[in-house]
């Protein structure tokens, strides 16, 4: 079954693939969303979620801002999704990196070999004031 994302009256509707989008990824975009809207999330079937969005007043918004407002949604849903993808991927990086910096030295080694820069800079006639 095909679904679409679309307008119906002042409710925003927009379907995620339960494979392509994790559900930490779709709250996390809906928050920035929470000060304005209601939003709601919920299942159509396993693999699919439908994600809606009302104003938080009764106040209608005009087809054009529905319009923006679902472009915006659907960006923003994949930019949380290739947020969480990027900190899964580099987590190892992350806790080396914060492992380095919490380790008050004791495994600061000087990297092999010379330090020289291909431009013919000197450090070694550096002179420290």
């Amino acid at each position: 079954m095909s679904f679409h994302n679309r307008i119906e009256g002042n409710e925003i509707i927009v379907f995620a693939d339960t494979s392509l989008y994790s559900k930490d990824s779709i709250f996390k975009c809906l928050y920035w969303y929470g000060d304005k809207y209601h939003a709601n999330v919920s299942f159509v079937d396993s693999n699919t979620y439908k994600i809606s969005l009302k104003p938080m007043s009764d106040n209608l918004i005009s087809a054009e801002q529905a319009e923006k407002l679902l472009q915006k949604l659907e960006r923003d849903l994949l930019d949380f999704n290739l947020r969480d993808i990027v900190t899964k991927e580099t987590k190892n990086i992350r806790d080396l990196l914060i492992a380095k910096a919490f380790s008050n030295g004791e495994f600061d080694e000087l990297p092999p070999g010379e330090l020289s820069d291909p431009v013919g800079f000197n450090v070694n006639e550096i002179k420290n004031d």
